[in-house]
């Protein structure tokens, strides 16, 4: 199942009520960010009999390690262990199958999807830039109602310098009206 705990069942569950609201509004459903596909399995149920889009390299947080000079632990996960089948038997066992995978960088993706996006949710990398620019190939193909949203709002603060910021300056500077539940970050289109 997860062997890592990054995810608690309570913000999982307020991620579901996210996804909920965005029944009816046409568009797609991504995850940016799937590691072992916990948050992953939360969407892919709350969005069924639609399919959710799982974007991830499986090859680590390499954008952190390449800014904080850093070896990012999930690069040494990834040296003992096989995250990619991992996620591939939890989405298989945990969902009704209605997940596709796009393992490429999120960045070099999104500048080629051109689809309406319903909902979205970024939990890739940690640093400033990144997630800023993620957010910034999301919001024009963001539907009207779509909402964007993302983990480690806390844990990535605006005080940590080894990230630029983080995600907490990447929100704070790119969505007006944001709200967080706790770590999880997200934003309605209106």
């Amino acid at each position: 199942m997860f062997n890592e705990n990054w995810y608690s069942e309570d913000q999982a569950l307020f991620l579901q009520k996210l996804v909920s609201q965005t029944h009816g509004i046409s568009g797609s459903v991504i995850e940016i960010g799937c590691w072992e596909g916990k948050s992953t399995t939360y969407i892919a149920n709350a969005c069924y009999p639609e399919n959710v889009i799982c974007n991830d390299t499986w090859l680590g947080n390499i954008a952190e390690s390449q800014l904080t000079g850093i070896t990012h632990v999930t690069e040494i996960i990834l040296k003992n262990r096989d995250v990619y089948s991992i996620f591939l038997n939890n989405m298989k066992s945990l969902t009704k199958d209605n997940f596709s995978v796009v393992k490429q960088d999120c960045l070099e993706w999104l500048q080629t999807y051109k689809e309406p996006i319903k909902f979205c949710h970024i939990d890739a990398s940690h640093e400033y830039q990144s997630v800023y620019d993620t957010i910034k190939l999301i919001i024009p193909n963001l539907q009207k109602g779509g909402i964007i949203c993302g983990d480690d709002f806390l844990n990535a603060n605006i005080n940590r310098d080894d990230l630029k910021g983080g995600v907490e300056r990447a929100v704070r500077e790119s969505l007006t009206g944001f709200k967080n539940y706790g770590n999880l970050w997200y934003y309605v289109n209106i």
